[in-house]
């Protein structure tokens, strides 16, 4: 990058000072003598840089294609867009078709489900009946258990406790008939023969009788024995099993008809995951299909291509029909343009020279007619290259440069050139460069007499690209010639 120093009011001094020389001396040129003065004048570095603007709105292809897209539309560059005006739009051919199968896989996803819920629906039906079952199995199990223990079973006890005790008494009253008749028998033997015949008759009987009374009371007694000692164990523990297995039947059918509640409802947590991951996926596609048509974000002008100064000069993609992009590919940016700034490179050689604050002049050469003023806002505290892929070129130090004033007329990319001011020379005197020339190894000026003029060898001393300091051999007031007239 080329670097010199200027004065940045060379032109109002330069008209004033001219102009006055003009009236004393008519023969020659205005822009052929100057008028020695005593003054201050500025050292600055000059430099080229770029109009930017503070906030770019990057305009960058979906990243949703590996293979990139392809672009069907593309309005032209430097277009003005209100926001939500289209800038791109992608081929979406392939996102359709994958659209139409998404939506037939989501309906497949739905019929299976409805498929699996009135299944569900079946099964908790069968499970409700066969608990219900197995439940009221056990509820007739253990009531024939509560029924036996607390009423049947007492019941037969104390019939044959009853049976037992009632042939006890017939046992009883029968022998105290016998004892009765044996007594009558007594008495009738001193008397009546025929008495006595039909007494014995009757002791026989009523003799045969208790013996078979006391054969019914040995039955009763039996059968009470049976029943406490056998058939009421024997029942109990029969109830009792039959309610155990009923108990086993129903927390058998609880817990099947669990695990095949859970199983089916897995299924159909399975079969929504499923149909959710599908009605993510047609979401996401949607989405994606909104994205192949690119808008801007705000209102402005699209300008494509990567903004990144250092990039601008790559090879760029053209932005038109049939490009294809990569994914996050840089389309073009839309500049904010209600701040802007100024990017400048400044070289190794002169970063001691400059620092942030230092005011700043500039001109635009798309619009000569104005003039900028700004200050150094920031430098880079590491040089980078200025071919940033080739470390070999020469370091430079991104500078950015803040204007004090907008223009409606200013736009990015402009190229502006730069007067940073290092230094200011107070009342000194001074001459432009063109003033001096070398002569055997000194420094000389030309100065106008009355008539002709003279050579003055002079002392120099610091200086800028378009002044010089004079230290020794000019007095204010003396005119020189701004260029030496041929020999």
């Amino acid at each position: 990058m080329h670097i010199s120093f200027r004065q940045p009011v060379l032109c109002m001094i330069a008209l004033v000072l001219l102009s006055g020389c003009g009236k004393d001396n008519s023969d020659d040129q205005p822009d052929q003598v100057y008028e020695v003065i005593r003054g201050d004048f500025n050292i600055v570095i000059t430099a080229n840089g770029v109009l930017d603007a503070v906030k770019r709105y990057i305009i960058e292809a979906p990243s949703i294609s590996k293979q990139g897209l392809d672009i069907i539309e593309a309005v032209d560059d430097q277009t003005v867009l209100k926001k939500g005006d289209q800038i791109v739009a992608f081929s979406d051919e392939s996102y359709l078709d994958q659209l139409e199968d998404q939506t037939i896989k989501i309906e497949e996803a739905e019929k299976n489900l409805m498929i699996l819920q009135q299944d569900y629906q079946m099964k908790i039906a069968d499970i409700v009946s066969g608990i219900k079952a197995a439940t009221d199995a056990h509820r007739v199990s253990k009531e024939a258990l509560e029924k036996y223990v607390s009423e049947d079973a007492p019941l037969a006890k104390k019939n044959f406790q009853q049976a037992l005790a009632a042939a006890r008494k017939n046992v009883e009253e029968e022998e105290e008939n016998l004892t009765s008749l044996k007594a009558s028998l007594l008495s009738a033997s001193m008397g009546d023969e025929a008495a006595r015949l039909k007494i014995e008759a009757q002791v026989e009987d009523s003799e045969i009788k208790i013996e078979n009374l006391e054969s019914a009371e040995e039955k009763a007694s039996y059968n009470l024995r049976i029943f406490k000692q056998y058939t009421f164990p024997q029942q109990s523990r029969k109830l009792e099993q039959a309610l155990v297995k009923a108990e086993m039947g129903l927390q058998k059918e609880l817990v099947n008809s669990a695990a095949q509640r859970l199983q089916i409802e897995r299924k159909i947590q399975t079969q929504e995951r499923v149909l959710r991951s599908l009605q993510q996926q047609k979401k996401d596609l949607l989405e994606n299909i909104a994205m192949l048509k690119v808008t801007a974000p705000v209102d402005g002008t699209i300008s494509y291509g990567d903004p990144n100064p250092r990039r601008r000069n790559q090879q760029q993609k053209e932005i038109v029909v049939g490009t294809k992009m990569n994914r996050s590919e840089i389309i073009g940016s839309i500049p904010d343009l209600s701040r802007l700034v100024v990017n400048v490179d400044i070289p190794e050689i002169s970063r001691s020279k400059i620092d942030p604050g230092m005011r700043a002049e500039m001109r635009i050469k798309a619009l000569p007619n104005l003039r900028l003023s700004g200050v150094v806002e920031r430098v880079s505290d590491m040089a980078t290259s200025l071919v940033f892929w080739d470390r070999s070129s020469p370091k430079i130090y991104p500078t950015i440069i803040s204007l004090e004033q907008n223009d409606p007329s200013l736009r990015p990319g402009m190229t502006v050139e730069v007067d940073m001011i290092s230094e200011v020379i107070s009342t000194v005197l001074f001459v432009p460069v063109e003033a001096l020339f070398v002569k055997e190894g000194d420094i000389y000026c030309r100065v106008k007499k009355a008539v002709g003029s003279e050579e003055r060898q002079v002392a120099i001393g610091r200086s800028s690209s378009s002044y010089v300091e004079i230290l020794k051999g000019l007095e204010e007031g003396d005119r020189v010639l701004l260029s030496r007239e041929e020999l």
